[in-house]
């Protein structure tokens, strides 16, 4: 790869990629972008490695075009350095859930630089490393090789805050690179190009990027971030930003969800906002992003940024079908499956509590069901997302809590409410009163005998208790409202168990009684 330079009066640097080896190889880019919230313009530098990968240089140019494109999606409200962090830590759970899943993953490391004004920023995940030299000495930050991406669901980083001084020069490399390179030319040279001082250290496997820091008076005047409307008709054939719509979807919101493949091949499924993506909208994916739980969508990253406001997942399994077609083809759940569907609706809730949405409309078509019993929930619009006004939720939006359609204050007991709503209505295919309207506290609860359904005993007591319309009356926590779910059914199991030990005592009874009687009999025929 020929050298890159960029010359700026705030700082010059140099970068390029050495010789690649069959499946190993480094790449690097650097970019600037308008800072936020009045701060200076940043300099972005990403340095990737990769080893044991077929095609490793495509595999690393997509990556690096994802980091690029997901970094410009991310809110407003965060630092250019939490950004950054969140960024990374997107790409290593992507990494590990393909691992978990048994497909083969690159061995990857990344380093990334973030220059703002005198403040340089370093993120150090992997075996890449950051050298420094000041006054003609070199130091080192060395990264550390049992720290690749993609190794555990949490990212292992280090970050370092360094501050520039005028004319010192930073050099970032995999540490392989850093450990056997002649570093002596660095020390020396004061005049030296930074395109020159690199040259000699590509003639080696690897990528490195050499940077000199110079007077940050002047930053390059960028233009802000530009917003990303809704499309306002979205059909099949259609191409946005690298994707082909294939498939319209029959389930989430009418005519706002297709499947569709981009120019690499992959398919994924794209869900079109109805209005411009504001700061709501980013919170609300990287919340998503960062959830963990299976019963959630993996959100993927787009190799362009986006210029539209719509979400891009994993597209589901083959099979499965949104809980209004699920029950309208199989009929109401019997008990056991309906906890299964509960369950892993709470662990999803949950996580998406944990990362700051509350609030959730539990939109049955929004909600995938397998005919395994997996559940895969979309999650769309929350009234709670981290760092912004409170939202409002479609007042078409079922099953809602009281307090949501009120405007009273809310917290997680609202989800709560939700999910026993939605359990009622599985049952009988009716929603309760109290999910339809803001009720008061006069309210009575209809059991569910009213609709001639059979549920098991106890069951009409814990949905009362969680569809009350007053959020103190209700279950402290989502995982004492599943607790009472199961406590009726398993007492019912624990009853059948105890049935089969009482028949050994009953034998014996009746053996007594009976033996005496074919002995008379016996010696009665002998007489």
């Amino acid at each position: 790869m020929a050298l890159q330079l960029l010359e700026h009066p705030g700082v010059s640097l140099a970068s390029g990629a050495g010789l690649d080896l069959p499946q190993q190889a480094a790449r690097t880019r650097a970019m600037w972008l308008a800072g936020r919230q009045q701060r200076p313009p940043l300099l972005l530098v990403m340095l990737l490695w990769a080893r044991h990968c077929p095609n490793v240089v495509q595999y690393l140019e997509r990556h690096l075009d994802a980091l690029f494109a997901d970094f410009r999606c991310t809110p407003q409200s965060w630092s250019e350095t939490q950004a950054a962090r969140q960024v990374l830590a997107a790409l290593n759970l992507q990494l590990f859930r393909r691992r978990q899943s048994g497909q083969g993953v690159a061995e990857l490391h990344a380093g990334m630089l973030l220059i703002q004004g005198e403040e340089l920023q370093f993120l150090q995940a992997g075996s890449v490393g950051l050298t420094r030299v000041r006054c003609g000495a070199p130091s080192t930050l060395v990264g550390r090789d049992g720290q690749a991406l993609g190794g555990q669901a949490e990212l292992a980083l280090v970050q370092h805050s360094l501050l520039l001084q005028r004319d010192e020069r930073v050099l970032l490399a995999p540490q392989p690179l850093l450990d056997v390179s002649d570093l002596q030319a660095l020390c020396g040279q004061l005049d030296a190009s930074p395109g020159e001082l690199l040259q000699p250290l590509l003639q080696a496997p690897g990528a490195a990027v050499l940077l000199r820091a110079g007077a940050g008076e002047e930053w390059p005047v960028l233009a802000p971030v530009a917003s990303c409307p809704a499309l306002a008709e979205v059909a099949c054939g259609q191409r946005i930003d690298g994707w082909t719509l294939r498939r319209d979807c029959a389930y989430g919101p009418a005519g706002r969800m297709f499947l569709a493949r981009d120019e690499a091949g992959r398919d994924a499924l794209l869900w079109f906002a109805e209005e411009a993506a504001d700061e709501a909208f980013w919170q609300c994916e990287w919340a998503l992003r960062r959830s963990t739980h299976q019963a959630l969508p993996q959100v993927l990253s787009s190799l362009r940024a986006r210029t539209r406001a719509y979400l891009v997942l994993a597209a589901p399994p083959r099979g499965m079908r949104n809980l209004v077609d699920w029950v309208a083809a199989q009929g109401a759940p019997d008990a056991q499956t309906l906890l299964s569907v509960l369950a892993q609706l709470i662990g999803a809730v949950r996580s998406l509590q944990r990362r700051g949405m509350q609030g959730l409309w539990l939109n049955p078509r929004q909600i995938l069901l397998g005919d395994d019993g997996r559940v895969l929930l979309l999650p769309g619009a929350a009234a709670i997302l981290p760092t912004v006004a409170r939202q409002p939720l479609p007042e078409h939006a079922l099953p809602l809590a009281p307090e949501l359609r009120s405007g009273r204050a809310l917290d997680g007991r609202a989800d709560q409410f939700a999910l026993a709503a939605l359990a009622y209505w599985l049952l009988c295919g009716q929603w309760p009163e109290a999910a339809r309207a803001d009720v008061g506290p006069g309210h009575c609860y209809v059991p569910l005998a009213n609709f001639a359904v059979r549920a098991p005993q106890g069951w009409d007591g814990v949905l009362a208790r969680a569809l009350a319309p007053q959020p103190q009356a209700r279950f402290e926590a989502l995982s004492e409202f599943q607790l009472a779910l199961q406590q009726p059914l398993q007492q019912r199991r624990s009853r059948a168990l105890l049935r089969p030990s009482l028949q050994p005592a009953r034998l014996l009874t009746l053996a007594a009684l009976v033996l005496p009687l074919l002995l008379g009999l016996l010696l009665s025929l002998g007489g």
